[in-house]
């Protein structure tokens, strides 16, 4: 029997073939059983309770509410992940942007702290999912859009699937800051020098007082051997930020030019 198809896009040989190191999602069946085991046998049989009326509901309606319920019963016993889940569920045939992109919000937050690479995957997929879905409710939801950029890179490793998200933002808007930012320093970390420069100047033309701008301009400045220009951006990242802390640590980074 071949893969099933991945939420982000493609059978698991074809993204090994594609170079990329991609592990195996978790079963949300085992997440979910061993979530339960920590429960008390109040908070385990209330769960219960609740799944039974999901295979119960025969209208829509009733499912959507059972899974909604289930989400917060599983935010309330703090497993946001699982209650992730639910949401998502709920979101997904109520065809409801908002509990959407709540739920991959959720995963996000919650990617950031899963040690665990299979488990990792499996929040990465979920959330890449819910966003697919909102985007195709609203394609003209940028944030989402960006969201769902940030998930592919930071989450699956698929960098170019989130470049193709960022860059149908910015045909659209080209002085949109928080693109640009993300572009910009992947730029400096690919060296991509010039196209990093470029992307903080289309910052600074809306907000001159963009710190982060400043600094990765400084960065890409820095590594074409233009110290000069590079201390200048931080000087002025001081200026604006006006903070002992911040002007110590900028002043201790430019010792190391």
């Amino acid at each position: 029997m071949p893969a099933a198809p991945m939420a982000g896009g493609g059978t698991p040989g074809e993204r090994q073939a594609a170079g990329l190191n991609i592990p195996t999602p978790a079963r949300f069946d085992s997440l979910l059983t061993v979530a339960k085991r920590k429960l008390s046998p109040v908070a385990q049989a209330e769960i219960s309770r609740q799944e039974n009326t999901i295979t119960r509901g025969d209208v829509k309606e009733q499912q959507i509410l059972a899974y909604e319920t289930l989400g917060k019963l599983w935010q309330q016993y703090k497993n946001r992940s699982i209650a992730a889940y639910y949401f998502g569920k709920s979101g997904k045939l109520e065809n409801s942007q908002k509990k959407l992109n709540f739920a991959a919000h959720l995963f996000s937050e919650e990617l950031h702290e899963e040690r665990d690479p299979h488990v990792r995957q499996w929040m990465a997929e979920e959330a890449i999912a819910c966003y697919q879905q909102s985007i195709t409710l609203n394609p003209d939801n940028d944030t989402t859009r960006i969201d769902l950029a940030e998930i592919y890179i930071a989450g699956t490793g698929e960098t170019m699937k989130g470049i193709e998200q960022l860059l149908t933002v910015v045909r659209k808007d080209s002085t949109n800051i928080q693109v640009n930012l993300i572009l910009g320093r992947m730029a400096v970390e690919s060296g991509q020098l010039d196209k990093a420069i470029q992307r903080g100047n289309t910052i600074l033309s809306v907000d001159k007082e963009n710190v982060e701008a400043y600094w990765f301009m400084a960065e890409a400045y820095r590594r074409k051997g233009d110290v000069a220009k590079a201390k200048a951006l931080l000087n002025e990242a001081k200026r604006i930020v006006n903070n002992p802390a911040f002007t110590k640590e900028v002043d201790d980074y430019m010792k190391t030019f």
